[in-house]
């Protein structure tokens, strides 16, 4: 996909957040995916109005709270404040979160406009209606700033590690753009580098430049496998790849590629990825075709496979709806198990409030329906792991000409399938 390019100081993500903005209408989950093999060593919430108060105040309870029960059901809510920024020049984009076992959500998102070297994670313990800050990551390189966070919860034994939680970004500076990897092991407080995967050149959307970025984690067959947009082969102006590695983050496989067109100016990226019941793996991404940087140029494509680290040779598919709507810009994909045998796979795009179904694992003609969450760019929806009948949405700024907060939206989407 696309690099978002804002208008910043010139040392800020120039490439990858601008250029979406300038190029897109608007950068899987893996609800059960399969947890690594690897030899052993280390609330109910309440109902609230349609926009609850913003809630920056510490948690009082951070250092020393009991486990949150168990709930027995998620309410449903609109528009949950995460965070909100000191001011509107800050367009908050792409918002990630992550499942805990112990009922907590962390949740971060992308800042271009921000001048610290810290990122922020923020917490819930009540399915995401209130929200605290938690935990931070630093760079350890001066300058620098954590832009595109993905985070992923490790469940299972990653090396003998029960509480270990993983954050991939986007180091950014002026010279340099970093994809790195961070690890926590005490859900979330303190996110650690610990490694550099891959490292390109400023962050600059042409043609010619070798900038990377829009890092998305999987694991699959104890491997973890980070995906990305890569500008530094000159056969491509951009194109998607991944690395992967077998024995915790010491040692990555070489690039392959995901996503490369045969067109020299098409632009590849935002991949997300979605694990589907029989095993296939759901890769969606946006596409800049032709070199046409339009904003109603972004179409949204899928790729199905059985190996999600080998996935260049599956042919792409464009997404086709029943009402003809053309999905553009920064996809992100979920699957849920309610509606049939099949479940439901949804997808949201950069252009609409709604979301688009498919039972038929990813074959047919995809429906249609129509949120209480607002349009966003690089929305992202995830299947709830306490109630599978609902749908989380969390999304930022609709565009670089309006800022927003972080909000995050339930919705029971086993209703909505059935008013289908």
């Amino acid at each position: 996909m696309q690099f978002l390019v804002f208008v910043l100081p010139l040392f800020l993500f120039l490439g990858f957040v601008k250029a979406q903005w300038d190029d897109d209408p608007g950068w899987p989950e893996d609800p059960d995916d399969d947890p690594p093999n690897w030899p052993t060593q280390r609330p109910t919430p309440t109902r609230g109005p349609s926009r609850p108060t913003p809630t920056s105040e510490p948690d009082p309870g951070q250092t020393d709270e009991p486990e949150p029960p168990l709930p027995t059901g998620v309410d449903t809510f609109a528009n949950a404040t995460v965070y909100q920024p000191d001011d509107s020049t800050h367009h908050l984009t792409s918002p990630r979160t992550e499942n805990l076992p112990n009922n907590t959500i962390l949740a971060v998102w992308n800042d271009p406009e921000s001048t610290s070297d810290t990122l922020s994670i923020y917490r819930s313990t009540n399915n995401g209606f209130s929200w605290y800050a938690h935990g931070t990551a630093k760079s350890t390189v001066a300058g620098r700033k954590l832009l595109e966070p993905h985070l992923l919860h490790v469940d299972g034994i990653w090396s003998g590690e029960t509480n270990l939680a993983l954050l991939t970004v986007n180091a950014v500076d002026e010279k340099s753009t970093n994809i790195e990897l961070y690890a926590s092991w005490d859900n979330g407080t303190i996110f650690e580098f610990v490694h550099l995967i891959a490292e390109g050149g400023p962050a600059i959307a042409t043609t010619g430049s070798t900038a990377v970025g829009e890092p998305f984690m999987v694991l699959h067959d104890n491997r973890l496998t980070v995906y990305y947009s890569d500008q530094r082969d000159g056969q491509h102006a951009q194109k998607i790849v991944h690395q992967s590695t077998a024995d915790m983050w010491e040692n990555w496989g070489t690039t392959i590629d995901v996503v490369a067109s045969d067109a020299l100016v098409d632009r590849n990226g935002m991949t997300s990825i979605a694990k589907l019941p029989n095993n296939q793996y759901m890769i969606v991404f946006e596409s800049t075709e032709n070199g046409n940087s339009s904003s109603d140029n972004h179409p949204v494509y899928f790729k199905l496979t059985n190996t999600p680290e080998n996935v260049g040779t599956e042919h792409k598919r464009q997404i086709t709806t029943t009402t003809g709507t053309r999905l553009q810009g920064a996809p992100y994909a979920t699957w849920s198990p309610v509606g049939g045998a099949n479940g439901t796979i949804v997808l949201s795009d950069s252009t609409s409030n709604s979301i688009y179904i498919n039972q038929a694992l990813g074959e047919g003609l995809w429906k249609e329906i129509q949120t209480t969450a607002g349009r966003a760019y690089a929305r992202e929806v995830r299947s709830v792991p306490n109630d599978k009948s609902k749908l989380r949405i969390a999304g930022g700024s609709e565009n670089d000409a309006r800022s927003s907060d972080i909000l995050i939206t339930i919705i029971d989407l086993e209703k909505a399938l059935a008013a289908k």
